[in-house]
């Protein structure tokens, strides 16, 4: 007795076991944690050094350089880019994704400390800064902060104040950021020409300062039982306080600060300003932790909103202004509804074939049966409830159902024939249970490569693959166990149910009469055509040849991307002002801007962060997608031309799709273009506008930008140093006049409502629009005689203008300008980016190199590595089934209708307006090979049981094929009609569930023709062989 007789003969023990896993799995869900996508970060480490007052070319090669040689080739290293400024050099290197990102900062620390151990590193630079970069730190929420009657410093500091410990205490937050308005300074603003009346430079008023406002420990009394700090004060705190400061005291003359210049409470020198919907703000970022739901941290914002909203100042309102959660709880609604309405058509579906209620129930109880099963799985791995595993619950009900419906229609074939339930229960079953074990397995072999690929495609789909394969496992165990016990209980023969009504029992009984006589009728038709097709089996053969030619052809025809260009309801808008541009002049042109994307109705929200010597953007929320006709877009093609007219600013937008493999908040970019050379800068700036300007004329590319900025006109004081010296000044002291008036120096602090704030000495901002201020500057020196005397710096210092270059760029060690670009709808990024190359292979001379960089690279990487995953599936399976059929022919047979039907899902894409070839795609061919491969099981499996009864080749795949005709027409209507809803979705999320659904439908729809003709055909040429022992 084997195990399935069991089961049948005991039918508590089956329904035992199928409870247990029921409840296993509801525990499972319901401590399931949620995310959009599953945890896959790219490994990125930056490191950060400065050295003060150096040029990009100096810190090029003094920093820079000796960054990238001693971290170059480092373990698990993908690429390494840098970026050297004025003062700063960031190196950034980019791992495998299965790299550690712990293990890789501690191998950079080493090599760093080696470096600074062997005594290379510059004795003035700072210490390297090692940073770990996280997907997650970019916000998830942002919540906007404006006043009618509050400034926006006010605003700042009210959220630094109040808010963001608040809003930190929120479950899963990492950490709360305040972007806009400026922390408080006292400025202490001076004026040369008082000064120089006085007798007195900048630097005595900063050394005066500093004197005067005291603030230091000064120790301990201790008595015989306590012990008290004691603290040394002369605090300045008012701008009244600072007025009446001393700043000079000679032979009896006091001089004050307001002689000289004034005190006023300001904010720091602005260089980012925010707005909401045309209100001036600040913005609130909320970061959540990696392990973080976001769903609960957004129900925990809205109740902490709520309470904070009741005790903000009068005329101050707060309101969640950009928030990803949306789309991702939109999107994850969707999938479970998905679920729903593939679980009713897969039900019409099986009650269509079998024609009754008790036969339907019993496959169709393996859809909750397998799905709640799956969670234990996916609970006992550490998955998490996201989208790509929801949507392997939505592919799994129509294939869980397949295992069922073989094992039913077996058993009732028997039962049809008068052999009763219990004994056509255990017949059946065994005669079918090698099938259903074999496509079971196959299916899982499909994924196994994919669970084991270390690449991007591996790292994100591994859960989507192992969590269907669970699925189909516990189908394939209810199959063999379940099932045969309930058809021995349910299942009679020629039954018909009892149904209340005469006219309801009437119509039932002619559709299910009807149904049968068309299900007989195709039997036998089928069964005709295929004699006569055997008869012609080369013209089939060289049929199946020719689809399979034009499968290649379309998939070459075929778009290519990364990933599909979703409708996450976010018009994002980048603006880049000129070099040296100012916070008053970008935002002038923002609000511009800013007043274009107003006039567009289906834009709710519109945050923007102007932003100095950085990107200047714009998140502006869409209505939901029911209340909107317009895609994202149709709205960023029509609101475009708008933007070109902004002469200030080149603005370019784009809508936001989130990539769910660690780039933060979706890249503003398509294509990434780099430019290597080993020759000036120079001469790579004149190189590089050659490669722009052909990127600005192809079709598909609708805006591109290097990210060399543009010279820049800036002013270099030269010191005569000789002169200088005689005039008994110090260059440093020079420097540091300078420093003090134009650039402004931070001397000490102040108290204000028990915080600390800065002290800034400068001079007034008349004084600092033009060179010639800094010539009628003074500073003190000395007589021949040795009297002091003021000496202005037209004396000792001339002012030279000099282009500058803003920064040097590296990529792999080597100098580098990346050219980014976005593209025009209906073009794929592979095809561009091939035209590119092909341009900038012409156009760039010797020294020269072109690469790729972020998810450019990525696309690239992952197009070869799907190509590794294809080949393995198929080893896989072919493997497999030669192992359970015991031979290599078998098998061989059964994956010739693999081709056919990756053309048939080739050809669904190339017919719809937005089928490419993505990741997302190409998981559903790589699914498809396990799908499609059933049917060559069935077929096989059953025509070489009939050969050993003693039928020829012909005679058994002709029964084989018809007696198989139904349960494959079954599984395969499950599988399509399952796969509909995703193939025809619609709303946040709809761009990649429908690319799945698409190849499910089209693959199996058309390949199942072929196969069920091409398979036979196929078979009776090596039948002969198969009959061989394997080698």
């Amino acid at each position: 007795m084997n195990f399935t007789e069991l089961l049948i003969r005991r039918p508590v023990l089956s329904i035992v076991m199928t409870l247990i896993i029921l409840m296993v799995g509801a525990v499972s869900y319901s401590r399931l944690s949620l995310r959009q996508f599953p945890q896959v970060d790219k490994p990125v480490i930056s490191v950060e050094t400065s050295l003060e007052g150096a040029s990009p070319q100096i810190i090029e090669q003094q920093l820079t350089r000796l960054m990238e040689e001693a971290l170059g080739g480092i373990e698990g290293l993908d690429y390494m880019t840098s970026r050297s400024e004025t003062d700063t050099s960031v190196v950034k290197l980019y791992f495998r994704p299965d790299r550690d990102i712990d293990l890789a900062a501690a191998d950079v620390r080493d090599r760093i400390q080696k470096v600074e151990g062997a005594g290379k590193y510059p004795e003035d630079a700072s210490k390297p800064l090692i940073k770990k970069a996280d997907s997650d730190q970019v916000p998830l929420i942002y919540v906007s902060l404006y006043s009618e009657k509050k400034t926006v410093n006010e605003l700042k500091e009210y959220s630094e104040k109040y808010l963001e410990k608040e809003l930190e205490s929120i479950p899963g937050v990492a950490s709360v950021d305040t972007f806009g308005g400026g922390t408080p300074e006292m400025h202490l603003i001076l004026d040369p020409i008082r000064l120089a009346a006085f007798g007195i430079t900048a630097t005595d008023v900063a050394a005066a300062l500093k004197k005067q406002n005291v603030r230091k420990p000064a120790g301990r009394l201790k008595g015989e039982e306590r012990e008290y700090s004691v603290t040394t004060t002369a605090p300045l705190s008012s701008p009244s306080q600072f007025n009446n400061m001393i700043i000079h005291q000679k032979e009896g003359r006091i001089v004050y600060l307001k002689d000289v210049g004034y005190a006023e409470l300001k904010s720091e020198d602005a260089r980012t300003a925010s707005r909401f919907n045309d209100h001036n703000a600040v913005s609130i970022g909320i970061v959540k932790k990696s392990i973080g739901n976001p769903l609960e941290i957004k129900q925990g914002l809205v109740e902490k909103l709520v309470q904070i909203k009741k005790r903000l100042p009068v005329g101050t309102f707060i309101e969640i202004s950009s928030d990803e959660t949306v789309f991702i709880e939109r999107s994850i609604n969707h999938v479970y509804r998905t679920i729903f309405e593939a679980t009713i058509l897969v039900v019409i579906v099986v009650f269509g074939f079998l024609r009754s209620i008790r036969a339907s129930f019993i496959p169709l109880v393996t859809i909750p049966v397998s799905l709640i099963g799956a969670f234990a799985l996916m609970y006992f791995f550490g998955f998490t409830l996201n989208i790509l595993t929801l949507l392997a619950l939505v592919l799994a009900i129509g294939l869980v159902v397949d295992d069922a419906i073989v094992v039913l229609e077996n058993i009732y074939r028997y039962i049809e024939e008068g052999m009763n339930p219990m004994e056509a229960s255990i017949q059946g079953a065994k005669e079918i249970s090698f099938a259903v074990i074999a496509m079971t397995l196959t299916l899982a072999a499909v994924y196994a490569p994919i669970a084991l690929s270390s690449g991007i495609t591996g790292k994100l789909f591994t859960e989507f693959a192992l969590t269907l394969v669970g699925a189909v496992i516990i189908s394939g165990f209810v199959a063999l166990t379940l099932t045969p016990m309930m058809c021995s209980r349910l299942l009679v023969a020629h039954h018909h149910e009892e149904v209340n009504g005469n006219w309801l029992k009437r119509s039932y009984q002619k559709f299910s009469e009807k149904t049968g006589e068309w299900l007989d009728k195709l039997d036998k038709n089928y069964a005709r055509v295929l004699s006569s097709i055997l008869m012609k089996r080369l013209w089939v053969v060289c049929g199946a040849l020719s689809v399979v030619l034009i499968g290649v052809y379309l998939a070459y025809q075929l778009k290519t991307e990364l990933m599909p260009r979703e409708d996450q309801g976010v018009l994002n808008t980048y603006a880049d002002a000129p070099y040296g541009a100012t916070l008053k002049y970008v935002d002038k042109y923002a609000l511009q801007m800013d007043q274009v994307l107003g006039s567009v109705p289906e834009l709710e929200k519109r945050m923007t962060v102007v932003q100095v010597g950085d990107m200047t953007y714009s998140q502006n929320t869409m209505v939901p997608w029911e209340k909107r006709d317009r895609s994202c877009n149709a709205i960023k093609e029509l609101i475009t031309p708008e933007l070109e007219k902004i002469i200030g600013l080149q603005v370019r937008t784009k809508c936001r799709s989130k990539s769910p493999i660690g780039s933060g908040g979706g890249t503003a970019t398509d294509l990434s273009f780099v430019i290597q050379t080993s020759h000036s800068y120079e001469d790579l700036q004149i190189q590089m506008q050659k490669v722009w300007a052909a990127m600005t004329r192809h079709p598909g590319i609708s805006y591109a930008q290097p990210d060399m900025g543009e010279p820049g006109q800036d002013y270099k004081v030269k010191i005569d140093v000789d002169k200088a010296i005689t005039l008994g000044i110090d260059p440093e002291l020079i420097a540091q006049t300078l420093e003090i008036l134009i650039k402004g120096r931070r001397t000490t602090t102040f108290e204000r409502e028990s915080k600390q704030y800065p002290v800034k000495v400068w001079i007034g901002e008349n004084f600092r629009q033009s060179p010639k201020h800094i010539l009628e500057m003074k500073v003190r020196g000395t007589t021949k005689d040795n009297k002091e005397t003021l000496v202005p710096l037209s004396d000792i210092v001339d002012i030279i203008s000099i282009t500058t270059t803003p920064e040097i760029r590296h990529f792999e060690g080597m100098r580098a300008v990346t050219l980014d670009a976005t593209l025009n709808q209906g073009y794929g990024l592979g095809q561009v980016l091939s035209d590119i190359e092909t341009v900038a292979d012409k156009l760039l001379p010797g020294g020269y190199q072109t690469t790729v960089s972020g998810e450019t690279r990525d696309f690239l990487k992952e197009s070869y590595t799907i190509y590794l995953i294809f080949g393995l599936a198929i080893a896989f399976i072919f493997l497999v089934m030669a192992a359970q059929f015991e031979s290599f022919i078998d098998p061989f047979v059964i994956i010739l209708s693999v081709p056919l039907s990756l053309a048939g899902a080739v050809f669904t894409l190339w017919i719809v307006p937005n089928g490419t070839l993505n990741i997302y795609s190409q998981i559903g061919l790589v699914t498809l090979i396990g799908l499609i491969t059933k049917h060559g099981i069935l077929i096989v499996d059953f025509a070489n049981k009939l050969q050993e009864t003693g039928k020829s080749p012909y005679e058994a795949v002709i029964e084989a094929s018809r007696l198989r005709l139904r349960p494959i027409l079954m599984t395969t209507f499950a599988m399509v009609f399952g796969a509909i809803p995703l193939a025809y979705s619609s709303g946040a999320g709809a761009e990649t569930r429908e690319q799945i659904g698409l190849v499910i439908v089209g693959g199996m729809t058309i390949g199942t023709i072929f196969t069920l003709f091409v398979i036979p055909v196929v078979y009776t040429y090596l039948s002969r062989r198969q009959q061989q022992p394997a080698l």
